[in-house]
């Protein structure tokens, strides 16, 4: 059957059928034949193109303008506006072959809107004719039902690193976020002290000790998982994967106590050699939390994203996931980290005294002190007090804040510029394959 279209319609056509969910598997010689019985329309705003209850006889595709679908619901005598989680650009091709009633009113909202259309029959006609699209058609569906229902669920301590690791990219984006850090670092130190200090000192220190702590601790999470199968231990994976998942936390706790140390010349006057060691244990407990959110927390988060909420953009996937991790890890890394950065502070001092006559007591918000203080216990006093500064410690926003920004930099960076470097590389090893041929 010859074409009514012209060549650029014809071709605007194809692609639209390519791009529909419906016929995405049948093949070009046969959405040539789709095209060629195909005829072009062009409708003005709020004409219908199919009545709610009337019989569908035939489907569209759109390719210029904007629809309004409406439900008129005849029970409560209320109209509702209708979307569908699939935003294609056809209208009908699912409801054609049956011939079932429109289940809405579908209308042009633009000016003018340009559709291609085909009749119900002439389409049954055609899939009599070449029985080969309705299995192209049966294909596509059968994909995109697979496709819709599929759900990643990987467990948490079983996650993998999404993408091949780039050492250049996390350095990169280990530099940028060092100043990030750094600044935010100095609030919160200023809000747990009283004592203000500058924003970025000693960075000749702290950037390259930023850029070994976060290269180790993707490098390790590499390692592990590239040597390690938490499969073949007689332990089980989730011991493994848990003990895989803590390790780099663990490891790089000296080098994040450097980097801390660099923060708190101001008050602790120790020499650096000393000075480092200064709230160790808490701070060890803090990395563990903070590897976690960065490494399987995050990818955690970004899965479910894409699995349950339907992100399809990759880069939103990585920035919804490293912004939960973030709010996560920095809830539950705080109190270690207040405890690391009192004893840093002040090292005479021992762990239980810093944290009941320095932690609690900072901690306590003024109108709940006020109330508190009324009362005769001492003891629920006491408890009170403790269970609201651990709840809802002194510069919970802040530390927050900082590593949901921390996660959002790093990984944002990173899984950005190993994209980049992995196109570069499939673009050069395209290139040499065609020059050798």
């Amino acid at each position: 059957m010859p074409s009514t279209l012209s060549p650029s319609e014809e071709k605007s056509c194809k692609s639209l059928l390519k791009e529909c969910e419906m016929f995405r598997k049948v093949s070009p010689s046969l959405i040539q034949s789709i095209t060629n019985a195909m005829s072009l329309r062009v409708v003005k705003r709020d004409e219908v193109l199919a009545a709610q209850g009337e019989s569908c006889d035939r489907f569209f595709l759109l390719e210029t303008g904007d629809i309004h679908r409406q439900f008129n619901d005849s029970d409560s005598g209320k109209s509702h506006d209708v979307v569908y989680a699939i935003k294609g650009k056809s209208i009908n091709s699912m409801r054609v072959i049956g011939g079932g009633e429109h289940p809405c009113t579908v209308s042009c909202a633009s000016d003018t809107c340009r559709l291609y259309e085909m009749r119900r029959l002439n389409f049954l006609s055609l899939l009599r004719q070449q029985p080969e699209i309705a299995i192209g058609i049966a294909e596509g569906l059968s994909d995109e039902i697979r496709n819709g229902s599929r759900k990643y669920v990987t467990p948490f301590l079983l996650q993998k690193q999404q993408t091949d690791i780039s050492y250049p990219a996390v350095a990169i984006a280990a530099g940028i976020e060092s100043y990030y850090r750094s600044a935010l670092n100095a609030l919160l130190n200023a809000r747990l002290t009283g004592i203000k200090a500058d924003f970025f000192p000693n960075m000749h220190i702290q950037v390259p000790t930023r850029v070994s702590y976060i290269v180790g601790f993707k490098g390790l999470r590499a390692m592990f998982e590239e040597h390690v199968n938490p499969e073949e231990f007689s332990v089980g994976p989730t011991t493994v994967g848990l003990a895989m998942a803590i390790a780099p936390g663990v490891i790089m706790t000296p080098i994040s106590s450097v980097l801390e140390a660099s923060n708190a010349g101001h008050m602790n006057k120790e020499a650096m050699a000393k000075r480092w060691m200064r709230g160790i244990v808490p701070r060890g407990a803090r990395e563990v939390i903070f590897g976690l959110g960065l490494n399987q927390m995050s990818d955690y988060f970004e899965e479910r994203f894409a699995s349950f909420y339907g992100f399809e953009n990759k880069a939103l996937c990585n920035m919804a996931g490293s912004l939960t991790a973030g709010v996560v890890s920095g809830y539950f890394s705080h109190v270690p980290h207040n405890l690391s950065t009192y004893k840093l502070m002040e090292p005479h001092r021992s762990y239980a005294d810093l944290y009941m006559n320095q932690f609690v007591k900072s901690s306590v918000h003024p109108v709940l002190e006020t109330w508190v203080r009324t009362w005769e216990s001492q003891t629920a006093k006491t408890a009170i007090r403790t269970i609201a500064a651990t709840i809802f410690p002194r510069g919970l926003m802040i530390r927050t804040t900082q590593i949901v920004g921390s996660f959002m930099i790093l990984n944002g960076t990173i899984n950005y510029l190993s994209q980049k470097e992995h196109e570069k590389a499939l673009r050069a090893t395209m290139g040499m394959s065609t020059y050798k041929h």
